[in-house]
């Protein structure tokens, strides 16, 4: 992956999952990555990861939520041309509609839609400027299809769907490339063990209940990063992975009834109904 060598690189959500592990990747690489996030331990830790790699890493804390700290490093990082933005950082909430509180709606909204709108927004001046660069969002197959129990991280990787790909087409014209990721389920903490220990999943962790009832084997944030970077590389415009994250979008939309029938048993469950 020769496009990413000698690039500057700026990642947010770097602390952990899929954002840690798409620094690591992209510094062995060569590219040179501004890693960022809320969690500093997470982000001191990443230098150990990172050490002996071609490129280089800073990390820096970034809430992205702050519209003018994100624009305030986009514009530091233009300086020297900024190639790529993994806009990465986002948080879930697992509740039904009915028991999600407006600050978890609020806070959804402010960490997965408009944090990344903020970086979106001025990566894309800089980059228009420059004439080149490519602006790759994190949605998820949830911005592809509904995700029950997910209703509110679902309606903002719908929105970061819709901004990426519309984007993507008045963009073009400037010689900025905009991605939308669409993940499948990779085992990072997105959604917080706090969470996960109210349901009630017959005593497993939701990965391996996720294995051990709906037979999906959930992939790594190694995985992920793989081809996450392999998407970027092709210029793709959603890449959407692994083969069961394809196959339950599919199955949306090319086998409706099925896919209802599925999903009602596993609202069962979660619900404790049997």
């Amino acid at each position: 992956m020769k496009c990413f060598q000698d690039k500057t690189v700026l990642v947010t959500g770097a602390a952990s999952g899929m954002g840690k592990a798409l620094t690591v990747r992209l510094t062995h690489l060569g590219a040179h990555v501004v890693a960022t996030d809320v969690n500093d331990d997470g982000l001191l830790r990443l230098a150990d990861d990172c050490a002996g790699s071609a490129g280089s890493l800073r990390a820096q804390r970034l809430d992205v939520t702050d519209k003018v700290a994100f624009t305030d490093l986009v514009e530091e990082l233009a300086a020297d041309g900024l190639d790529y933005l993994f806009n990465n950082a986002g948080i879930g909430i697992v509740k039904e509609v009915k028991d999600t509180t407006d600050e978890e709606w609020q806070r959804t909204m402010a960490v997965n839609q408009q944090g990344v709108l903020n970086g979106t927004l001025a990566a894309y001046d800089v980059m228009r400027r420059q004439g080149s660069g490519h602006i790759v969002n994190t949605a998820s197959i949830a911005g592809l299809m509904p995700a029950p129990m997910l209703t509110a991280y679902a309606m903002t990787k719908h929105a970061v769907l819709g901004l990426s790909l519309s984007l993507r087409e008045e963009a073009k014209v400037y010689g900025v490339k905009v991605s939308a990721v669409c993940p499948g389920i990779v085992e990072t903490n997105i959604v917080g063990a706090d969470q996960m220990q109210r349901l009630q999943l017959d005593g497993d962790d939701p990965f391996e209940f996720i294995r051990r009832k709906a037979h999906i084997k959930p992939i790594t944030a190694d995985q992920a990063a793989e081809y996450i970077l392999k998407g970027v590389e092709k210029n793709q415009p959603e890449i959407v992975f692994p083969l069961h994250g394809r196959m339950a979008v599919a199955s949306f939309r090319n086998m409706r009834k099925v896919w209802e029938v599925a999903v009602a048993g596993g609202l069962k469950v979660m619900r404790n109904e049997g």
